[in-house]
């Protein structure tokens, strides 16, 4: 048994699930909601900000919240129904099940983001042209890294869960952490920093937080820098930079490579298949 043949069986079985659909709906619809709307009424570069400053944030949202709930409450579930117990009794290794259901839980969410990068580029055509697809191209390679990011933590949280509540809890409580609070925490703690400290502070704080590191690029990719302001001038040289981009690709592929080895750490643990 390969890793591609489980992939296989995993996207079969989460294509079978009502989650994928109804998820693939949800995002569809937002996504040409805020295209329709971020272009309507404005013109050239503005009309455009605010179109992608709409799918930023949809992203930001939805993306995370989608990939965490997917991965953790089916690979919860197939801890909890004992089928991914069964499946290691067969000879394959534990890498080669972590990698298999990897590309499968992957590939589904490949199909739900382009289906809604598609349905919004097809109104952004219709709407003005052609004239923003490849900053729309750009701005969908980074949600599908997005997407792999969250979706390597699903792995983490669904492993470590004993059943699919406790698994919607996490996802749920780390949604909200990265999503919703890291802003304000980071903020509130910017407050008691000195203003030597400030820089360093912010910079740090974009790679602890794959949401935050996601933005930042999105939003220096897209030649968007000028949003930081005056204050954050240094910050964004550096980040425009070879070490700062270097930086930015290093620290996305340890945000997927470090939860995919405590996964496959946990599941050898626990199942004590080695």
């Amino acid at each position: 048994m390969t890793a591609l043949s489980i992939a296989r069986h995993q996207l079969t079985l989460i294509i079978r699930s009502k989650w994928l659909g109804s998820f693939g709906l949800l995002f569809t619809v937002l996504a040409v909601f805020v295209t329709y709307f971020g272009q309507s009424g404005e013109s050239g570069f503005n009309g455009f900000s605010r179109m992608i400053a709409s799918l930023l944030n949809l992203n930001l949202l939805l993306v995370p919240l989608i990939a965490l709930l997917i991965g953790s409450l089916f690979l919860a579930g197939e801890k909890e129904d004992r089928g991914l117990l069964l499946l290691l009794t067969y000879p394959v290794s534990v890498p080669t099940v972590v990698l298999g259901k990897f590309i499968g839980l992957f590939l589904a969410l490949w199909s739900v983001i382009s289906f809604g990068y598609g349905a919004a580029a097809l109104v952004m055509f219709m709407g003005r042209g052609d004239t923003s697809v490849p900053f729309l191209l750009l701005f969908y390679c980074l949600s599908l890294l997005l997407a792999v990011i969250f979706l390597a933590l699903s792995f983490m949280i669904g492993l470590y869960s004993k059943n699919r509540f406790q698994a919607l809890g996490i996802s749920l409580v780390i949604w909200a952490f990265a999503v919703l609070f890291y802003e304000f925490i980071v903020m509130g703690i910017s407050l008691f920093a000195t203003k030597d400290w400030i820089i360093g502070l912010l910079s740090l704080s974009i790679f602890l937080n794959p949401v935050e590191l996601i933005r930042v690029w999105s939003i220096l990719t897209l030649d968007g820098s000028s949003v930081f302001g005056p204050s954050l001038y240094e910050l964004t040289v550096w980040a425009n930079g070879s070490s700062g981009k270097a930086l930015f690709a290093v620290s996305s592929f340890l945000w997927v490579l470090v939860p995919l080895l405590l996964g496959n750490l946990m599941v050898k643990r626990r199942v004590g298949n080695e």
